[in-house]
């Protein structure tokens, strides 16, 4: 059943992240060109800033108090950028879904550095109550890999391929996005069914570690929203491309490298779901403070 799950996750990342590649209209580092400083800070607050303070957070208030499944679970989601999710978030909110692509993009590519960095970090930092390399037999080196193989060279391939058949990628885009869409919920369907009866004593058993995450949701969408700028669009989006976590890529991971931390998976889809909540709580603010943007 893992296995299966796996290969699952792994066709649903690959192909929304090529669906991603393809969707660009024009020129896809567009913001690398134009408006550096932007992108930068961006990327550097999604991929850095909040993985390492939810690091922070369980170091002071929380340490101690998470189990070691909650706590690796909450590593995963925190390291992993690039949500896939985050383009259906964004459209239906009002939100700028081209910035939102592009950072997505950038995210990704700059994921493979940025995902083993945090490995590291969170191993190291978090001590015995952290992310071991000793029990999952796991390096930097084949997190990188697994984010290229998964995340990095779908995304490249459909850019490329959009620059030289800009025509062909307007149409696969369309069908590839639907596909990726069924693939997701399919996934997600998977991952509960693969939690099976862990879930819900999952949820009795943790609710520190379910307020942390809540705590860290607000944290990723506020970091997102106070380095985004002045517009109030961009604002929006760029608080989700911070706030919604990569759990296509985090479930990857931990189906590769945690099949010995029972726990884990229900993790991932309790972090999933405070997420969900919360997002939808931010959207519901900014619609009643910026009702002509919607």
């Amino acid at each position: 059943m893992r296995e299966a799950a796996g290969v699952l996750v792994s066709a649903t990342i690959v192909t929304l992240m090529f669906s991603l590649g393809l969707g660009l209209k024009h020129y896809p580092f567009l913001l690398l060109r134009d408006r550096p400083a932007f992108l930068w800070r961006v990327l550097l607050g999604t991929c850095v800033l909040v993985p390492l303070a939810g690091l922070a957070l369980v170091l002071m208030p929380l340490h101690g108090l998470l189990s070691r499944p909650a706590w690796v679970a909450m590593a995963l989601m925190l390291a992993c950028p690039s949500a896939p999710l985050i383009l259906f978030r964004v459209r239906s909110s009002g939100g700028t879904a081209e910035l939102a692509a592009r950072l997505q993009i950038g995210a990704a590519l700059l994921a493979i550095v940025t995902v083993p960095l945090m490995e590291v970090i969170f191993r190291t930092g978090a001590g015995l109550r952290g992310w071991e390399v000793a029990d999952w037999g796991i390096t930097p080196g084949q997190v990188a890999g697994q984010v290229l193989k998964v995340q990095v060279l779908p995304v490249v391939a459909g850019v490329l391929l959009g620059q030289w058949q800009p025509e062909l990628a307007r149409r696969c885009s369309r069908a590839l996005g639907s596909l990726a869409t069924v693939l997701l919920m399919v996934m997600m369907a998977a991952l509960l069914l693969l939690a099976g009866r862990q879930l819900l004593p999952f949820l009795q058993q943790n609710l520190v570690a379910l307020a942390g995450m809540a705590v860290l949701s607000v944290l990723s969408l506020a970091i997102g929203y106070g380095l985004a700028g002045s517009d109030p669009l961009e604002r929006r989006t760029v608080a989700l491309v911070s706030g919604m976590r990569n759990t296509g890529l985090a479930a990857q991971l931990a189906l590769t490298y945690g099949k010995g931390l029972p726990g884990l998976i229900p993790g991932l889809l309790s972090y999933v779901l405070i997420t969900v909540i919360i997002s939808t709580l931010f959207l519901s603010w900014q619609k009643r403070q910026l009702p002509s943007a919607g």
